[in-house]
């Protein structure tokens, strides 16, 4: 029985090792796949039992019931304390006072050839948002000329002083300064043997100017308004006074962002004075009502000029001027517009007004204004690439004693005024300016003008064409550089002294000016004038100074 038994228990260890090794054999290689089969059956049918819902709520919990209670008395404690006084009393900080980089006050002195001193002093005092007040003072001469030494020099001072006091809604301000020039009357041929006395042909002009006046100071409500009061006394040398009283007042109102209308008005009284005339009252009212549109890229302002006057003039025939004024604009694209305009109107001329065009001018028969019977101008303008703006047009008037030039025919190295009574003019005209980013700007024009004249031959001492070329170049915050070009010509004038007539020459003028910081205060200059060194003349026997240099420092305060 035992051996039955150990030979079963035998056969079973070897069973169990050869099914080890059999598995071992034929266990899959990794990555090995094996036949293997499934098998689906869709007949089969998977049931669970059915289970009984309950439908019975949740029973309710009781309520907790508390004796405890939650009601509080509050109780007011008042404490019998006598006030504390407290004394507040602010205490002032000495804050330093910070450095500013305003410049109040600029100094300017120098000196070049001609004998030629230059001293200038600026001062505006902007400390006070209340009220501000400035002085100007300048002196420039040149003692020596291109004829006969000092019998050719001239100098100029001025002296001003003005202020402003503002209130809430407006501004009070006023000037007052004079000015005091001197020339030579030094058109004439040198002669070795007939020397000139320097008094005897000595010119000084003296004029005293002061004004008074009243504006608004927020100009974007709709109702503004200007007036001012201004005198002017005159006098030169010899014969020559004048005196004259300006008063300009001025309204304005917006209806809205594209409407606006207003009403200019300008009463002067002036009373000249000289060899061939005296006690004379010129007295000139202009009204200018008008009403301006402009919305987009169109613009229109329509108006009038209304104008009396008194001035004595041979074969007049009215005292009041009624010109219709208007003006359009339109821009197609900000690159490309279109403009136009028609006006007349009355040009006043006073005495000082021609000194300040010819200071050679002598004494004249009678002063008379130009009758502007209507100006068209009509052209092109626009703007390229935000940096430069273009205007090129053609004007064409029609005026009543445009006035001109002529050596005096008692004194050649004088001039007289000549008048034409019916002047006709055509002027082309084209102007640019342009800047590039913050170191270079161009301002540049040019004009031709066409005269078609009725009693007098050629447009004496009147240019037929001009143009200005001006560059100013700031390559650093050191440097500020200036480079200008004026030119004119086809001058055609007139001596009544010899009734000879001769073309004056080319005007070329070149002008070089540089001005260098050495410190935030100091700084040094260098300018020169007429650098192409040209003897031209602007008035006939008047030659100007050959090439010119002044140099010097400045100071700011």
């Amino acid at each position: 029985m035992k051996r039955i038994k150990y030979l079963l228990t035998g056969l079973m260890v070897i069973a169990g090792i050869t099914q080890a090794i059999s598995q071992e054999k034929s266990a899959p290689q990794r990555g090995e796949i094996r036949d293997t089969e499934f098998i689906i059956r869709k007949d089969r049918v998977l049931s669970l039992p059915r289970q009984s819902r309950v439908f019975e709520k949740s029973p309710a919990l009781p309520p907790v019931s508390t004796s405890i209670n939650y009601n509080y008395q509050v109780k007011k404690f008042a404490a019998t304390l006598a006030p504390v006084a407290l004394n507040f009393q602010p205490y002032a900080k000495a804050f330093p006072k910070l450095e500013s980089d305003q410049t109040q006050a600029i100094v300017k002195l120098g000196y070049g050839n001609y004998s030629s001193p230059l001293i200038q002093a600026d001062y505006h005092n902007l400390n006070n948002d209340d009220y501000t007040y400035g002085a100007h003072l300048k002196h420039q001469g040149f003692y020596t000329g291109p004829v006969d030494g000092k019998n050719s020099a001239e100098d100029h001072t001025a002296v001003l002083l003005n202020g402003s006091l503002y209130k809430d809604d407006f501004e009070v301000f006023g000037k007052i300064g004079y000015e005091r020039d001197m020339h030579h009357f030094y058109g004439y041929t040198p002669d070795p043997e007939n020397l000139v006395m320097q008094d005897s042909i000595r010119q000084v002009f003296g004029t005293l100017k002061a004004m008074a006046g009243i504006r608004r100071v927020d100009r974007i409500e709709p109702f503004d308004y200007e007036a001012n009061v201004a005198l002017r006394l005159f006098n030169d040398r010899f014969e020559a006074k004048e005196s004259e009283v300006v008063i300009r007042a001025n309204a304005g109102f917006r209806a809205n962002d594209f409407l606006k209308g207003g009403i200019n008005t300008l009463l002067a009284f002036t009373s000249p004075s000289d060899i061939y005339y005296d006690d004379i009252e010129r007295n000139y009212f202009r009204l200018q009502p008008y009403v301006q549109y402009a919305k987009d890229a169109f613009k229109i302002k329509v108006g009038a000029n209304v104008i009396q006057e008194n001035d004595i003039v041979p074969n007049k025939s009215k005292d009041l001027h009624v010109y219709p004024v208007l003006n359009m604009s339109y821009y197609v694209v900000p690159e490309l517009g279109i403009y136009g305009s028609y006006e007349g109107d009355v040009i006043r001329n006073t005495y000082y007004d021609f000194i300040k065009e010819n200071p050679f001018l002598g004494p004249s028969e009678n002063l008379k204004n130009t009758i502007q019977n209507f100006q068209i101008d009509a052209g092109i303008s626009g703007k390229a690439n935000d940096q430069a703006n273009y205007k090129i047009g053609v004007k064409y008037g029609d005026f009543t004693n445009m006035h001109f030039y002529g050596n005096n025919e008692m004194d050649s190295s004088r001039f007289q005024l000549i008048y034409d009574n019916n002047t006709k003019v055509v002027e082309y005209h084209a102007s640019l300016d342009y800047a590039f980013d913050d170191w270079y700007q161009l301002d540049a024009s040019a004009h031709f003008y066409q005269y078609t004249l009725d009693e007098i031959e050629a447009a004496w001492h009147r240019p037929e064409w001009e143009a200005k070329l001006n560059n100013t170049f700031t390559p650093d915050k050191k440097w500020l550089i200036h480079a200008n070009l004026n030119a004119m010509g086809g001058i055609e004038a007139l001596n009544l002294a010899s009734t000879n007539q001769r073309k004056l020459g080319t005007i070329v003028d070149l002008q070089i000016g540089a001005d260098y910081a050495i410190t935030n205060r100091i700084s040094a200059f260098a300018y020169g004038n007429n650098l192409l060194n040209q003897k031209y003349q602007r008035f006939n026997n008047y030659p100007v100074r050959a090439i010119q240099f002044i140099g010097g420092v400045s100071f700011k305060f």
